[in-house]
């Protein structure tokens, strides 16, 4: 089973992040998408990320009717930070080492990788998905030292002249460079358009725009 991990505060899920998943589903030819809302994410500010159980039901109502995206709680049920190795580490021994996970973020995350708890063991040892984001540029991933990346195949998929650039790590895993469109959506952008009173619709699915309102998210 080929399995897609795309974690995230999802303060709240919109449009974007369905559109990502769709793309990596399709492009790597992955058998489902585990969405895996954070509870304490390491790199960011606890400051304004809403209740736990408020993007669980958002994620859920996001993907409700999706056969091929699936929630997993198993980050708000361990509590604590969200460590991406502890992670991968339980999704192993939930789905056996017959399973292939696929580790999906973007550019500007994956930029600070060297940061991350156990950076050695997950970049060696576990699959990692990294996905255009707006104003960064796969060029950039030359900047990780503990990776040595081929410049002209990063400037190709920069060019839109490659699709897809798969390196093998000093493990196990592998690391997939997806060329695909960049979406122009943020979390942070809807909850200041909540709060300053602007209109959002169009930005995040129906069910979870109306989740927002009935809630009062966000200031709204």
């Amino acid at each position: 089973m080929r399995i897609g991990i795309l974690g995230g505060t999802f303060n709240p899920i919109h449009n974007g992040h369905l559109k990502i998943a769709e793309a990596v589903f399709e492009r790597l030819n992955l058998d489902k998408i585990l969405f895996i809302p954070a509870n304490l994410p390491p790199h960011k500010s606890e400051k304004g990320i809403i209740e736990a159980r408020h993007r669980i039901e958002m994620v859920r109502l996001a993907i409700a009717g999706n056969p091929k995206f699936e929630l997993s709680t198993i980050e708000t049920e361990r509590r604590g930070i969200s460590y991406t190795i502890e992670t991968l580490r339980e999704m192993e021994r939930i789905y056996g080492k017959g399973a292939e996970l696929f580790f999906i973020t973007g550019i500007d995350a994956f930029l600070e990788i060297e940061t991350w708890k156990e950076a050695d063991t997950l970049i060696s040892d576990y699959n990692f998905v990294v996905i255009p984001r707006p104003s960064f540029y796969y060029k950039d991933l030359k900047k990780i030292s503990m990776l040595n990346l081929p410049e002209r195949e990063l400037s190709a998929l920069d060019k839109g002249a490659a699709e897809l650039l798969e390196l093998p790590m000093s493990g196990k895993g592998r690391l997939y460079l997806l060329n695909i469109p960049t979406v122009g959506i943020s979390s942070k952008d809807i909850r200041n358009r909540i709060r300053s009173g602007e209109k959002f619709k169009y930005l995040l699915p129906e069910s979870v725009e109306l989740y927002i309102i009935k809630n009062r998210l966000y200031g709204y």
